[in-house]
């Protein structure tokens, strides 16, 4: 039990800190699709600083760095030059799944893997027992929950926000600049969303290979949906989809193989879909109206 509860939070936690990303974003008003992308570019950014100069402080520096910039890069398209945000964000997780799949052949001339020689620390290495696997982005993901909480219910900022999204054309009567704080709430994203692509490289496998994300960019955004972009539901549904991920390889175990790992590989996503599914079903049920999901006037 104890393995697969570690095995669960271990795939949980890129999703986990790739959907407080989304959920930030959203708060302000912007649908994230570009979760996926910046995963993908910070885990090959703080990978390849790894290999360059075996400190994993810089590399989670570097990945910080690049994802800020992109953050930036997608604002300015969906606010000065109202471009579409979906639109926008599909483009941003196409563009660095090619992006990143070059880089590997343009800076290491290879399509495979690239090993790191550091990972990240893991605090209870030293204990033993399955928990010493964990790596500290885990122990992370608790603590930045709880500050995602507080922020968003406890200061004027968060509530500030909240209002940007919920009804900006009412926060910029109130004076409120909109623009600002979609800003602040997609850079907050690009940080976080590098954490989770550290994660995804440094954690565990350390090492990095072509489109290592594997669609959890968009699982961490159908968990911003199913968590009623709140933080603490944003994480048990990352969670949610962690436990299913972890149920996938724990049955590929158990089993000797006897399942087809392309079934271990789809039972994420066939969760996702059945779990998003119903809770449409039961708002439509409560008088909710349908789940629909629709861009926001920017």
């Amino acid at each position: 039990m104890d393995d697969f509860l570690v095995t669960c939070l271990q795939a949980a936690t890129p999703i986990w800190l790739a959907a407080l990303a989304g959920m930030f974003a959203q708060r302000s008003g912007i649908l994230h699709l570009g979760l996926e992308g910046l995963m993908l570019s910070g885990a090959f950014a703080a990978t390849a600083t790894a290999i360059k100069t075996g400190s994993i402080v810089l590399a989670i520096g570097v990945a910080v760095a690049v994802n800020l910039a992109l953050s930036l890069l997608f604002w300015l398209l969906v606010t000065r030059f109202k471009a579409n945000v979906l639109i926008v964000g599909l483009g941003l997780s196409l563009t660095a799944a090619g992006a990143t799949g070059y880089a590997l052949v343009a800076f290491f001339d290879t399509e495979a893997a690239i090993q790191s020689p550091v990972g990240l620390p893991r605090p209870l290495s030293g204990v033993g027992g399955p928990l010493g696997n964990l790596s500290v982005l885990t122990f992370a993901a608790i603590g930045l929950t709880w500050l995602s909480w507080w922020t968003i219910r406890r200061t004027r900022a968060g509530l500030k926000l909240s209002a940007c999204g919920s009804d900006p054309f009412a926060a910029r009567s109130a004076g409120v600049p909109v623009d600002r704080y979609r800003l602040a709430a997609l850079q907050v994203g690009g940080l976080l969303c590098a954490l989770a692509g550290t994660e995804l490289s440094l954690a565990q496998v350390q090492s990095f290979s072509d489109n290592i994300a594997q669609g959890r960019g968009y699982l961490a955004f159908a968990a911003v949906l199913l968590g009623g972009v709140a933080p603490v539901g944003v994480s048990v549904a990352a969670l949610f989809f962690g436990s299913a991920a972890a149920f996938g390889i724990q049955s590929q175990l158990d089993f000797n193989g006897a399942l087809p790992p392309q079934f271990v590989l789809m039972l994420p996503y066939v969760v996702t879909i059945v779990a998003i599914s119903a809770t449409a079903l039961v708002k439509r049920r409560r008088g909710e109206g349908p789940a629909v999901i629709l861009e926001r006037t920017l």
